[in-house]
């Protein structure tokens, strides 16, 4: 079982991570250049509330495995030393998993919402303003996958 969970964990992280650079990388940059900025926020509304759901399934099947695989782990150091304990890579990694969840919540309930709202509506400057946001937010986390990775592998 403790495989399965690894698998599923590193599968949902492997999702959230190359949907942020698919998005970061290469469909922003190419929709900025071609498409005029009503065109452009229409799509990424469509884009973005597919990829955020897809999201959402990643978050619940991180946190699911990512609980299952720690609290495993704690008990078999437990057991095998008299003291739990695991790698400060793990611990690590649960805080920036847990900063990274903090802050797709607030992309998703918060400036995710303010962007559709926007779109809706057809007010382009807050759209355009609120997609700045979401970006940044997005990058934000992007970098703190990218550190939750080196760290699980890099700090003992």
């Amino acid at each position: 079982m403790y495989d399965l969970f690894k698998l599923l964990h590193l599968i949902a992280g492997i999702v959230w991570m190359g949907g942020m650079t698919a998005l970061l990388f290469a469909l922003r940059p190419a929709a900025m250049k071609v498409l005029e900025p009503q065109l452009r926020a229409q799509l990424m509304a469509q884009v973005w509330q597919r990829f955020f759901l897809v999201v959402l399934v990643s978050i619940v099947l991180l946190f699911t495995t990512g609980t299952n695989l720690y609290t495993t782990a704690f008990k078999a150091a437990k057991a095998a030393t008299g003291a739990g304990s695991v790698p400060l890579g793990w611990n690590l990694m649960l805080v920036l998993g847990l900063a990274m969840m903090l802050i797709f919540g607030h992309i998703y309930f918060a400036g995710f919402k303010k962007f559709k709202r926007a779109v809706a509506a057809a007010e382009w400057p807050i759209a355009a303003k609120a997609a700045a946001q979401i970006h940044t937010l997005m990058l934000t986390n992007f970098v703190l996958g990218w550190l939750a990775i080196a760290a699980v592998r890099l700090v003992r």
